[in-house]
């Protein structure tokens, strides 16, 4: 059976070994170490129990990044190896303007990016969207900027607008205008939530940043009404299981309430997060999520199916995708 992953950063998905030889290839200070030990800050330790601590290993190679060969580079490997896990479909989400720079523009990046994918996309047969993030933090003007963007690249492969980085330091009510923009021009809209915050983190992302969608959300489960909310709405919860586990939004996989929202028929999907930083592959998420919870092969392609329904693709590739998952 084929599978989807709708919550994947790019920069979560890079190869530890590629941006090693990047930093090599350019004498940056993270060269100093050897390889073994630039993987180890490329990758969540196991004492990491916060959102914040988990972030943190991002900044160690960020500006390694901040280079349009190797974006490129980069961009298509990561498509390579969603397609080495199995996946048949995938919208992988980053922030641009974490790689800019005095020569480099939110237009090259995501012309870089996109072309890279769009090419992997093509080479690797399978199918890959993109969502574009604003991180927490910064300028309201980003979203205002993104959502310029957005109709010059949306036959390039872009399809979302996202909100990400650490709500526990930021709530975001401030990008509630530039949102409603977004929601205004047709713009799909994932918001990572209630993984750092509590319920009410979700409530803002619903209701004025327009989320259709909602990264994490899983602390949606202590308000019933909020439940219901997103089951009448049909607002799905991108579940990553491993990450959650890791950022300290959940004491253990045992404590973690995917298994009630499912009994409850709230829309989620399991999804990866960052594979390389915190370890993982997709499959390896489902095969936990069915030794954990006991699922069956019936509850794994419902959730391929929910995941389907709730992509911000065209139409017709989600009906391809469906077929693919009936014969399967």
């Amino acid at each position: 059976m084929g599978v989807i992953d709708l919550h994947r950063h790019l920069d979560g998905a890079f190869r530890p070994e590629s941006l090693y030889k990047e930093a090599k290839r350019r004498n940056l200070p993270q060269a100093k170490f050897s390889e073994q030990e630039f993987i180890q800050h490329c990758q969540v330790s196991p004492t990491c129990h916060t959102l914040t601590e988990f972030l943190n290993v991002f900044h160690f190679f960020y500006d390694i990044a901040q280079n349009l060969d190797f974006l490129a580079k980069a961009s298509y490997e990561v498509v390579e190896d969603c397609k080495k896990d199995g996946l048949i479909y995938a919208e992988l989400r980053f922030a641009p303007h974490l790689f800019i720079s005095n020569t480099i523009t939110v237009e090259n990046v995501l012309d870089t990016v996109l072309e890279a994918i769009r090419k992997a996309s093509i080479e690797n047969q399978i199918p890959i969207r993109v969502i574009a993030c604003v991180m927490r933090g910064s300028p309201v003007s980003y979203v205002d900027e993104l959502v310029k963007l957005f109709p010059q690249y949306h036959s390039e492969g872009l399809v979302g607008l996202d909100l990400a980085g650490d709500e526990s330091k930021y709530p975001g009510d401030e990008y509630a205008t530039a949102f409603e923009k977004a929601a205004a021009e047709q713009i799909p809209i994932t918001i990572h939530a209630g993984e750092a915050a509590g319920a009410e983190s979700v409530w803002l992302a619903i209701d004025k940043l327009k989320a259709k969608r909602i990264g994490h959300g899983i602390h949606s489960i202590s308000d019933h009404k909020l439940l219901s909310v997103l089951k009448e709405k049909n607002i799905t919860l991108e579940i990553c299981l491993t990450s959650n586990v890791q950022t300290g939004a959940v004491k253990s996989l045992a404590d973690h309430p995917f298994p009630e929202f499912l009994r409850q028929n709230v829309p989620v999907t399991i999804n990866t997060d960052d594979p390389s930083v915190s370890g993982i592959t997709l499959s390896g998420e489902l095969e936990l999520a069915q030794k954990q919870f006991h699922l069956n092969k019936g509850d794994l392609q419902a959730l391929q199916k929910q995941a389907v329904q709730a992509a911000f693709c065209e139409h017709s590739l989600k009906q391809d995708l469906l077929a693919i998952l009936s014969a399967s």
